[in-house]
């Protein structure tokens, strides 16, 4: 359904290119539910923008990204207002920011159909029947409201309604769990295995939450810097990653006992030679400072380390 090849990007300062996505290539099938993974500024959140053609006219894209084997930057800008919402929708961030405090609900879930030539009427009845198979209780209710008087599931719900309006092929969920509260987040668990049993739409979860990824994903990416360096089945990648880096990530998870990797990632502007993981691995061997490692099918996945 989706494939991306060699995706870079870069965003232009006036201290030099910010290389945000460094040739990253992944691939989702038809219903397939894919997760990537990795630190804050890792360019998880550009990936998805960038599928959807959302990046500001300032960055710099090279690579191929296929939808149904369309280049979407062939697209006119007409093309791309009826892919987005039609057949992709995004699930953005923060589900307390992404909605607008001075409007009803019921005028934000029924807007997405008028884009796409729907009367209101109608689409706020699709919208209703949408929020009650994703568990939103008494949708009338909900759409006389406004969000600040929703809890932090519900407004997750809500952003799921309104990305599912148009029964999409592709759904990309950016973050879905921040600043949620434990118990919101496994209603959000809930809520996604639901949009998988009702909808079969494929998903790419963009999360920092591991946990969170292996519960709702077939497959996880892991980032590190723009590049992707592991890609595997969720429960391998929680469980047995082969990355150095994926097994920090591991085992600074809280059951693991928090355990902190050394050091930082390397900025962004003017990138060293070789493995950018180099000076935080303890594993590390000299070619790892000189040469970039490429993809290997390693474990039923894909590697990029010199180890394998």
């Amino acid at each position: 359904m989706l494939e991306v090849k060699d995706l870079f990007v870069e965003f232009p300062t006036r201290n030099g290119s910010v290389k945000a996505v460094d040739g990253v290539s992944f691939s989702i099938k038809e219903g397939e539910s894919f997760g990537i993974i990795g630190e804050t500024g890792s360019g998880k959140s550009v990936i998805g923008l960038a599928i959807l053609r959302l990046l500001p006219p300032t960055a710099r894209i090279r690579g191929t990204i296929l939808f149904e084997g369309r280049d979407v930057y062939t697209m006119n800008s007409r093309e791309m207002r009826e892919m987005r919402g039609r057949f992709v929708s995004l699930m953005p961030q923060n589900p307390a920011t992404s909605l607008n405090p001075v409007l009803k609900n019921s005028i934000q879930v029924s807007e997405v159909f008028e884009q796409h030539g729907i009367k209101r009427a109608e689409g706020l009845k699709k919208a209703k029947d949408i929020m009650s198979k994703l568990l939103l209780t008494d949708p009338g209710r909900v759409c006389d409201q406004y969000p600040y008087q929703l809890s932090g599931g519900m407004k997750q719900r809500l952003l799921a309604s309104i990305s599912l309006s148009m029964h999409p092929q592709l759904m990309i969920a950016d973050e879905p769990t921040k600043g949620l509260d434990n118990e919101s987040r496994e209603k959000t668990v809930e809520l996604f295995d639901k949009i998988r049993s009702e909808y079969g739409s494929s998903m790419l979860i963009i999360t920092h939450d591991l946990d969170f990824a292996r519960d709702v994903c077939d497959r996880v990416a892991v980032m590190y810097s723009g590049r992707m360096v592991e890609i595997n089945k969720a429960g391998t990648i929680v469980t047995s990653p082969s990355h150095p880096y994926a097994k920090g990530l591991v085992q600074a998870l809280p059951r693991n006992g928090l355990v902190p990797m050394d050091g930082q990632s390397p900025g962004r502007i003017n990138l060293p030679d070789g493995c950018l993981f180099y000076q935080r691995c303890k594993s590390r061997k000299d070619v790892c400072k000189k040469q970039v490692p490429v993809m290997k099918i390693f474990e039923g996945g894909r590697v990029s380390c010199h180890l394998y």
